[in-house]
């Protein structure tokens, strides 16, 4: 039996369904997790800006899990394993970009507060929410999990699929904590820095897209070689993933910027005080 979703090398690909235990333990496992901090972890005193956990955010948390197993399971986890580039862009949507922010969205603050409450934490994520950091990590990332020494020499290997499935996972929260910008006492950007911030990382990733879209022939001899899918060709399926990529990811992202957008105005028009906790060791806000 195979754990986790990986290339099945060699192996034509056929609609039977596998079951991969490992993907529905990691899941349940977080799902467990967040359940637990809810009701182990209740806020004694909610600050001016803490809300008692509310339907929306478990329907989010609930969202962001569901997206990413759907990301990591069967069909999808095993297509872009090692069968479909266009497939693999799609994972990396749906486990790097969407259900991360919606597990983030979904996160109540005061939960948020007590996850960050050591000062060694809590310093480490207030250097997060400035964007050079995020920016680096969150493309470099993008970048190194699509070089072909990496995508071809590791793709067979159960262990370093989920290495690199957990990598792309994290780097999504990293990217989404600044733009969110969820506790005042991180000192998050500005709503104008935050679409500036999202703006980049719309044009970024456009390099590798456009490798992908203008190339003649196969970067990649895993997805060359793999049997084929439904008669796909394996250039026509690079091209594929690079409008995929491109195009999907843009849409998100703008999307997330005219939300942004809309609540900038909104906020301008109608500012709202609150109430910031002080941070750990007794820092003052300003500080």
């Amino acid at each position: 039996m195979r754990w986790w979703c990986s290339a099945l090398l060699g192996q034509p690909w056929t609609w039977r369904w596998q079951a991969y235990p490992g993907v529905w333990l990691f899941i349940l496992g977080l799902g467990l997790a967040y359940a637990w901090a809810l009701l182990r972890l209740p806020a004694p005193r909610l600050a001016g800006d803490e809300r008692p956990t509310s339907a929306p955010e478990l329907v989010l948390i609930g969202l962001g899990l569901l997206v990413l197993w759907a990301g990591l399971d069967w069909p999808v986890g095993v297509l872009a394993a090692g069968y479909l580039l266009s497939v693999k862009t799609l994972q990396y949507l749906l486990i790097g970009y969407i259900a991360p922010g919606l597990m983030l969205l979904g996160t109540p603050r005061w939960l948020l507060r007590r996850m960050i409450r050591g000062r060694v934490v809590f310093l480490v994520a207030r250097a997060l929410t400035r964007p050079l950091i995020p920016l680096a990590v969150a493309n470099g990332v993008l970048v190194a999990t699509h070089l072909p020494v990496v995508v071809d020499n590791v793709a067979g290997s159960q262990l370093w699929t989920l290495v690199l499935d957990l990598v792309v996972i994290a780097a999504g929260f990293i990217f989404w904590w600044p733009a969110l910008g969820r506790l005042p006492e991180l000192h998050p950007m500005s709503y104008g820095a935050r679409i500036g911030y999202l703006g980049l990382n719309v044009f970024l990733p456009t390099v590798p897209a456009s490798f992908f879209t203008f190339s003649q022939y196969p970067i990649y001899g895993l997805y060359e070689l793999a049997p084929r899918v439904s008669g796909i060709s394996a250039v026509a399926d690079q091209r594929v993933a690079g409008l995929l990529m491109k195009t999907g990811g843009g849409a998100l992202l703008f999307g997330t910027m005219s939300v942004m957008f809309f609540r900038w105005f909104r906020h301008e028009a109608e500012p709202e005080g609150v109430l910031v906790p002080s941070p750990p060791g007794g820092e003052g806000p300003g500080g």
